[in-house]
């Protein structure tokens, strides 16, 4: 197996095991909120907002990555790059499902803000938000288990 092959399909896991990280941070926000009072809170929140628009990013960029590597690894292999690059397994399927997850919660947030910036109640969007942050956390594990072993069958 040639050098840029591997590279082009460890790149995704490498790019993923920090958004994964960065996201488990991001997660933690529910817990760390609670002990805040005042110019903290509002500050972390500010950056809570902030990140969770840069994780939404970096998601896509993981997938563009994810993408990009198969057809790069099916280049290398000579054969047809469009038939790479489209999933042939569950982790594969999974992928662009969570990134819509993961837009879809981040509408829930951006809604929450503006409720809360308007004065009205927020209540409701922030507990769809939190409930969407966990169902996607276990989907992120599910995922990255199933891209665990993934690896042993592409390298």
């Amino acid at each position: 197996m040639d050098y840029i092959r591997v590279a082009a399909l460890l790149a995704h896991p490498i790019l993923a095991s920090a958004l994964i990280f960065w996201m488990w941070q991001q997660y933690s926000w529910r817990k760390r909120s609670k002990s805040m009072k005042g110019a903290d809170r509002k500050a972390a929140l500010e950056q809570h907002e902030r990140f969770g628009n840069y994780i939404l990013w970096s998601g896509f960029i993981v997938v563009a990555v994810a993408f990009l590597g198969r057809m790069v690894a099916g280049w290398r292999s000579e054969q047809d790059i469009f038939a790479e690059i489209w999933p042939t397994n569950l982790h594969g399927f999974i992928g662009p499902l969570g990134l819509i997850l993961l837009y879809v919660m981040t509408r829930f947030g951006k809604q929450a803000k503006a409720n809360r910036l308007a004065g009205e109640s927020f209540a409701v969007e922030k507990t769809k938000h939190g409930r969407a942050a966990d169902f996607i956390m276990a989907l992120v594990f599910i995922h990255a288990f199933l891209g665990f072993l993934y690896i042993f069958s592409v390298v």
